[in-house]
């Protein structure tokens, strides 16, 4: 007679997903780290500046992430469970490593001065990981401010030609934009989810999305940014009203759908600007 093993085999012609310490759980965040390096992308190809650095950046960029993610499971893990977030860690940094020395070699040292300004964003990141508030508000912020600066990164390679740079104005907007709708999305993503039914956390998205959107209609009416800027923010801040209250709850993959089509005409925005 033959023996049952211990383990259960998955049904034949079924993929089993990548385990989370190599594939982070939090879906959203890839839209977070892809849309401000867009943004800076279609700012230097529109300045007909050399581009070859972007995508290596890119690589570099999102292999960080995962590290930083394995780093931020490390961190939080108990003692005995820590070893599991090793190689994905080690493996993940060498990747960010490889691409972000090719990286350097096409624009030059002066990209490695971004750095200084990473520090300080990540870092604290990292201690509130290792204190298990990695998803706090303060966390968000920090992580969104990172992603909302690759922007000028991808502009930008040298820092220091950033300011003197004929669209170093167009390359803030994007900067701020981004911050400004995905630290947004920190808010409004909390009150559908993990703090639904608060009504501090829904004054607070609401109060956020509404000064967003007043602002850019005060930038529209200067004559500094198109009304669609204006448009979109008042739309994001109508979607951050409404989905909160729908019943039954919008799930995450619907919500994550929803995200996808306003990054989309956020990216739109940019482009015919």
């Amino acid at each position: 007679m033959q023996r049952r093993s211990g383990t259960t085999a998955a049904p034949p012609g079924r993929r089993r997903r990548p385990a989370p310490r190599w594939v982070p759980k939090q879906h959203g965040a890839w839209a977070m780290l892809v849309v401000p390096w867009l943004l800076g992308a279609i700012l230097r190809l529109r300045a007909g500046e050399t581009a070859s650095h972007l995508l290596p950046l890119l690589g570099c960029w999102l292999a960080g992430y995962v590290a930083f993610h394995a780093a931020s499971g490390w961190l939080k893990a108990p003692p005995g469970r820590r070893p599991a977030w090793v190689r994905p860690l080690v493996v993940s940094a060498a990747v960010a490593a490889a691409f972000g020395l090719l990286t350097l070699a096409l624009t030059g040292a002066s990209l490695a001065w971004w750095v200084v300004a990473f520090v300080p964003l990540l870092a604290p990141a990292l201690v509130l990981a290792a204190r298990r508030r990695e998803r706090s508000v303060t966390g968000g912020a920090l992580t969104v401010a990172a992603a909302s600066a690759m922007a000028a990164v991808a502009a930008h390679p040298d820092p220091f030609a950033w300011p003197s740079a004929p669209d170093a104005g167009a390359t803030l907007v994007a900067v701020l934009g981004s911050f400004a709708y995905f630290f947004g999305t920190v808010w409004y993503v909390k009150t559908t989810i993990r703090e639904r039914g608060s009504r501090a956390y829904l004054a607070a998205s609401l109060a956020w999305h509404g000064a967003a959107t007043l602002l850019a209609a005060g930038l529209a009416s200067a004559g500094v940014l198109p009304v669609w800027w204006a448009v979109f923010f008042a739309a994001a801040t109508a979607r951050a009203a409404v989905v909160p209250h729908r019943v039954p709850a919008l799930t995450p993959p619907q919500i994550g759908l929803i995200e996808i089509g306003f990054c989309a005409v956020l990216v739109a925005c940019f482009a015919w600007w």
